[in-house]
């Protein structure tokens, strides 16, 4: 069976070959990048748990001073 002219058993070869055309035409960070890209990341993923523990603490309260 042939699709568009690509022989079935071609097709995997076909594409990776694109998959790795693809990868060259990408910008990639330097790593000096990489690690200010991770450490904004985490900084970011630790205040995000910060505001969640302190709202889930301030509900938890308030529910149980509720339900006094």
């Amino acid at each position: 069976m042939e699709a568009k002219g690509v022989a079935t058993s071609d097709r995997p070869w076909k594409y990776l070959r694109e998959i790795r055309s693809e990868l060259k035409k990408v910008v990639w960070p330097t790593p000096k990048q990489t690690v200010s890209y991770t450490g904004f990341v985490v900084v970011f993923t630790l205040l995000v748990v910060v505001a969640i523990t302190l709202l889930d603490t301030v509900f938890n309260f308030g529910l149980h001073q509720y339900l006094r």
